[in-house]
């Protein structure tokens, strides 16, 4: 992490700079985000990509409601025009605000996110955006991948045990093997295909690569 940050505080040119922060589903983006804002000096925000997802009416019209996820159920030049918006000097902006317990856009809920000095924008298609200033992949072996998706997923479920509101909650009472059976076929069915078609060829773009080992600790980084 240390070689990291001393990278992107050479790159940094006092004002204002965008680091995006891509892999794929469950790798630990969010994580790694907020670990290296905190690392950073500089007044760092950290925002999610799944923000700028089309509700789900909109991709239900679209047709694109399986494919959630795909870089074309992304309002991606939404996105852009923040970057867009904060390099030309506003300070401050309007933005979306995607909500877990709907799996949706919030209907009514907005974020407004002050200029900082760099801007971290992590999700699976954050490397697909043009304007970003420095780019990060993170990796880790499929077999460790699969494992986090699955291990996350059944905890998250917990939680909504209780909480009839949550899209979780239809699945709370599914007995285990079956449901870790339907959330592995989710897994083939969606998030490799995403792996493969969009999230792996834009690793190519990184400017620094980072490696996890099982335990997701940070085992390579590599810097281009």
């Amino acid at each position: 992490m240390d070689e990291l940050v001393q990278k992107i505080n050479q790159a940094f040119n006092d004002d204002f700079m965008t680091i995006a922060v891509a892999g794929p589903v469950s790798v630990g983006k969010s994580t790694f985000a907020n670990k290296l804002a905190s690392a950073l000096t500089q007044q760092v925000t950290v925002i999610s990509t799944d923000d700028f997802l089309m509700p789900n009416s909109m991709l239900m019209t679209k047709n694109l409601f399986n494919q959630k996820g795909f870089p074309q159920t992304y309002d991606l030049e939404k996105l852009e025009q923040v970057m867009t918006r904060f390099k030309s000097g506003e300070l401050s902006v309007q933005i979306p605000c995607y909500t877990q317990e709907l799996a949706d856009i919030h209907p009514k809920k907005k974020q407004t996110i002050k200029k900082p000095e760099i801007l971290i924008i992590e999700g699976v298609v954050a490397l697909q955006l043009q304007q970003t200033d420095f780019k990060i992949y993170l990796d880790a072996s499929l077999i460790d991948i699969k494992a986090w998706y699955l291990t996350r997923t059944l905890a998250m479920t917990a939680l909504s045990k209780n909480d009839p509101k949550s899209w979780r909650y239809q699945y709370t009472r599914m007995p285990i093997v079956e449901f870790s059976n339907l959330v592995m076929k989710i897994w083939d069915e969606t998030n490799q295909v995403n792996l493969d078609r969009y999230i792996l060829p834009s690793k190519q773009r990184a400017d620094a690569l980072v490696m996890f080992d099982e335990n997701h600790d940070i085992k390579q980084v590599t810097i281009k």
